[in-house]
């Protein structure tokens, strides 16, 4: 009798052992789980600050700045379909007004790289983030440069060679087609950066409707 609850304790002994060892093995995968919750959704809400900073400059700066280059810019190419060198020598400055913006990759690129992006379990939400930034925030960089690009490579080519910068005094009057050609390729440039620009707003705001739903 005494040999057979000798083995009963043992045998309770070694289930609490093992019911111990599970117990453990539980609130450690429940803690792990729950510090990657918090985890995600303090990532999303930097996200979310990331997006909403973004879109206040574009709406008060960036976009605004771009469409009144447009416009001074359609003004310059009026004068020149006209031969009115004083005025265009007083609109010249606008050629040279260039701002651009990059929208801030600082979180998702951090989540990108630690592979963190994991954290958020939506497949369909994470997919939206890797389009924004990778398409739509690419993009608009890319119509940006090619903005710098043209304008380096041939406005400002043009500039240096037929104006004084100093007075802004054109040195050349016979070549006024050949300077024409170019802004009206370079108002096309600054206004597909436009739409781009206005197009990142736009789905920047969807993105971030959608990581604000996951957190309620």
């Amino acid at each position: 009798m005494r040999k057979r609850k000798e083995w009963v304790n043992h045998i309770l002994n070694f289930i609490a052992v093992i019911l111990g060892v599970y117990l453990a093995f539980f609130l450690n995968e429940k803690s792990t789980i729950n510090k990657e919750i918090k985890e995600g959704q303090q990532l999303m809400n930097s996200l979310i600050t990331d997006l909403s900073e973004d879109i206040t400059t574009y709406e008060e700066y960036h976009i605004p700045i771009n469409i009144k280059q447009q416009e001074n810019l359609r003004k310059l190419i009026e004068l020149l379909s006209k031969d009115r060198i004083s005025n265009i020598e007083k609109e010249l400055f606008t050629v040279f007004q260039v701002d651009n913006f990059a929208p801030t990759k600082t979180t998702y690129s951090s989540m990108k790289s630690s592979g963190k992006l994991k954290l958020i379990d939506d497949l369909s939400l994470r997919k939206k983030i890797d389009d924004y930034y990778e398409g739509i925030v690419l993009e608009s960089v890319k119509k940006g440069d090619f903005q710098v690009e043209y304008f380096t490579n041939e406005l400002l080519k043009w500039l240096t060679g037929n104006v004084d910068l100093m007075e802004m005094t054109l040195l050349r009057k016979d070549d006024l087609i050949g300077l024409r050609n170019k802004i009206i390729v370079y108002e096309s440039l600054v206004k597909q950066k436009v739409n781009a620009y206005q197009l990142v707003v736009e789905e920047s705001k969807k993105l971030k409707l959608n990581l604000e739903s996951q957190l309620k």
